[in-house]
């Protein structure tokens, strides 16, 4: 009862009525040109650059010491003047961010999957700029709040196995229960409410999927939504061949600095530069926890030939720590190793460990008809990507139980220590 009731409030609070002045708002931006957005965002920035200066004594600090005066950052290309702020320069000295008193903000946490977790705060105002972004969005891929929704996050715990929420119509699936004995629970439920879309992890959704394979069970949903993970080649396509679905790929930060969704450009919530190695981004949304040239190290992959002047992102790399590294330093990432399931064979799952630079683990959990000459196959494959020269690898075969989920039940298809 907890937990309907706390996602009943949580729906109620970030309900149409409550964000409609906001949702109004972002879609004003929709509708501007490129110059129209260039002076709103400057506009913006501007305003939380000089609250910063003036109320935050972290940021007087970083700018006074670094010789910034309030009168020299006149406009938003003023802004490269301002040095980059990461993670580690303000992991224990949060309160010293705030331009508001603490006790009117709500507090929130980063997963700490790169690291020691960052605390960060934010207001009502800037929770609801965020769901007019989530609401303007969903709604341009096929999707209106209040239709129903599956989804299959961390919501609920190992205790749980689903829980409808009325007010809300959302049908919430345990992303902790996904085995053969609750599939056909899961299968039952979705058909029952004949869902508008579905939103989940990309491993919880894969999972799933998978499952639905073995059972010779589709689902038809139109809309899909992904996030909080790398999506892989060949998770979006058991994905949507399972679910009968068009999956639209969202990423975004904890810190709420950046938001970037597949097929849909979100420009007006933030301020971002995209570096070689890492992303530096300046939040439009949140003016009492100000991050202004906050530095990522996601790294983001930009399309070639854009013919006009916004930016078109082919891919986002993922983590740094999502790469596993060759004896002779060649560096591979998520997306360049997602060929160990896209053309092996007989594969559920696959995930790679590296401690120490040019030696891999690969555990694989296999499928029940897995031979020896599909483990030859899987070798060659990575031979002729990587080079076995390279690596001293190390194939185990497990079971699913064995793969490594991190506390908040997100999958990593390589772990770098």
């Amino acid at each position: 009862m907890n937990k309907y009731l706390k996602e009943s409030i949580k729906y109620l609070l970030r309900s149409y009525p409550v964000i409609y002045p906001y949702v109004k708002e972002v879609e004003r931006m929709y509708n501007m040109s490129h110059d129209e957005l260039q002076g709103r965002n400057e506009r913006v920035f501007l305003k939380i650059f000089r609250k910063a200066y003036t109320k935050s004594s972290f940021y007087h600090k970083l700018y006074t010491e670094a010789g910034i005066k309030l009168e020299d950052i006149k406009c938003l290309g003023d802004i490269s003047k301002l040095p980059v702020v990461t993670k580690d320069m303000i992991l224990h000295q949060s309160d010293a961010l705030l331009t508001t008193s603490k006790w009117k903000l709500l507090k929130n946490r980063t997963s700490g999957t790169t690291g020691t977790p960052l605390t960060v705060f934010e207001d009502w105002k800037s929770i609801w700029k965020e769901q007019a972004y989530f609401y303007c969005y969903r709604k341009r891929c096929g999707y209106i709040y209040g239709q129903p929704l599956v989804s299959l996050r961390g919501n609920l715990g190992k205790k749980d196995t689903m829980m409808y929420v009325h007010i809300s119509n959302t049908l919430y699936l345990s992303s902790y229960n996904i085995n053969e004995q609750t599939v056909g629970a899961y299968y039952k439920g979705i058909e029952k409410r004949s869902p508008q879309a579905i939103e989940g992890y990309p491993s919880s959704l894969y999972n799933l999927a998978l499952l639905l394979k073995d059972k010779g069970l589709y689902c038809n949903i139109p809309v899909c939504f992904t996030s909080s993970e790398n999506l892989l080649d060949f998770q979006r396509q058991l994905i949507e061949e399972r679910f009968q679905t068009k999956i639209f790929d969202h990423y975004g930060t904890t810190e709420r600095t950046i938001r970037i969704s597949e097929s849909i450009k979100h420009e007006g919530y933030s301020i971002n530069e995209y570096l070689k190695d890492r992303v530096v981004s300046t939040s439009l949304i949140n003016s009492v926890f100000p991050l202004i040239r906050y530095q990522s190290s996601d790294v983001v992959i930009l399309k070639e030939n854009t013919k006009d002047e916004r930016v078109s992102i082919d891919r986002i790399q993922g983590r740094s720590g999502n790469c596993i590294k060759g004896k002779d330093g060649s560096i591979y990432n998520n997306a360049a190793l997602t060929f160990i399931l896209t053309y092996s064979h007989n594969i559920r799952y696959a995930q790679f460990i590296q401690k120490k630079n040019g030696k891999v683990l690969l555990n694989i959990v296999p499928e029940a008809v897995f031979s020896s000459q599909n483990l030859d196959e899987l070798k060659q494959m990575i031979d002729l990507k990587i080079g076995l020269s390279n690596l001293e690898l190390e194939i185990n075969l497990i079971k699913e139980q064995d793969l490594i989920y991190t506390t908040r039940n997100k999958y990593s298809y390589i772990i770098s220590e």
